[in-house]
């Protein structure tokens, strides 16, 4: 060893630095060799299987196929929805399950019948309150409420007669000026559709096409296009912008302007001045032919 330190002409420290770590390296491989031989616990193999099924959701397919929970018991899916024209009143168990009802909500509706209660028009579902806005939407239109003399318990007021009402299938209904209880005549649409139809319209300023009903957040195509055929507007009544006064924050608040095109324009009209015509909004070459087609009514140049 000390030839060693003489032929690299070593110091004291590197000397001993040396040592130590060949210290070290001896401990290490013989660590390592005993590790080598010492015998080890076999591991339990695990499997891992993954089970994957098909979702069947055709209507014409009324079950799924059952299948083998983790604990061993076997259970059935839900049965698919299947639409029908149906009266409420006194329907069955069944009936109410291949409508996508579940067994909590059926019982809701079995003791509301059980205490006296009745569905006068098919309106009257949304009044109870195991039945979401989307059930109601979805069902409303499939109601037919039989002509029926219903006896008044002692729970219920006398009902007022109303004036006669022209048939469903002449109602009309003009969206821009439509408040929500008119909206509620429409089938599908309950309180809470009626309540974004019209904060939607304040958004716009108004309707200048029937089609934009189907932009509200939420409601069915289903819904809409039973609808449409009781719907007009009335673009008289249309509120519009004036783009050359109002800033980048109140022009994005239109459904139709993101804030970035809001931000945009206003840029535009302060380096190059005020807007006069479509033409000059069009030559913000970064705004496309759509958006100028559904937001050209809407603005106001003078």
């Amino acid at each position: 060893m000390n030839r060693l330190f003489a032929y690299f002409r070593m110091r004291r420290e590197e000397q001993i630095g040396f040592s130590i770590l060949a210290v070290l390296i001896v401990i290490l491989l013989f660590c390592t060799f005993l590790y080598d031989r010492v015998p080890k616990k076999k591991m339990l193999s695990t499997e891992v299987r993954a089970l994957a099924e098909d979702l069947v959701s055709s209507p014409d397919v009324r079950y799924e196929n059952s299948r083998v929970s983790k604990l061993g018991e076997t259970t059935k899916s839900k049965p698919a929805i299947s639409y029908f024209f149906f009266d409420p009143n006194g329907l069955s168990v069944d009936e109410w399950k291949r409508l996508g009802l579940s067994e909590r909500k059926i019982r809701v509706i079995h003791n509301y019948e059980a205490k006296g209660g009745h569905f006068r028009k098919p309106e009257d579902i949304a009044k109870l309150y195991s039945l979401t806005d989307e059930d109601v939407a979805r069902l409303l239109p499939y109601v037919r409420i039989a002509e029926k003399e219903f006896k008044r318990t002692n729970f219920e007021r006398p009902i007022a007669k109303k004036a006669f009402t022209a048939p469903y299938e002449s109602l009309r209904i003009n969206l821009n000026t439509a408040d929500s209880a008119e909206l509620t005549q429409l089938r599908g649409i309950g309180p809470a559709f009626s309540r974004r139809i019209v904060r939607f319209r304040e958004l716009l300023g108004g309707f200048y096409s029937t089609e934009q009903l189907s932009e509200v957040y939420g409601l069915p195509e289903e819904t809409f296009l039973h609808i449409k055929q009781h719907l007009q507007v009335d673009e008289a009544s249309i509120v519009k912008l004036k783009i050359n006064d109002l800033d980048a924050n109140a022009l994005s608040r239109h459904p139709y302007i993101s804030y970035k095109q809001a931000r945009t324009i206003v840029n535009y009209r302060e380096h190059h001045g005020a807007f006069s015509s479509m033409d000059d909004l069009k030559k913000i070459l970064s705004l496309d032919e759509a958006f100028f087609r559904k937001i050209e009514i809407y603005l106001d140049f003078k």
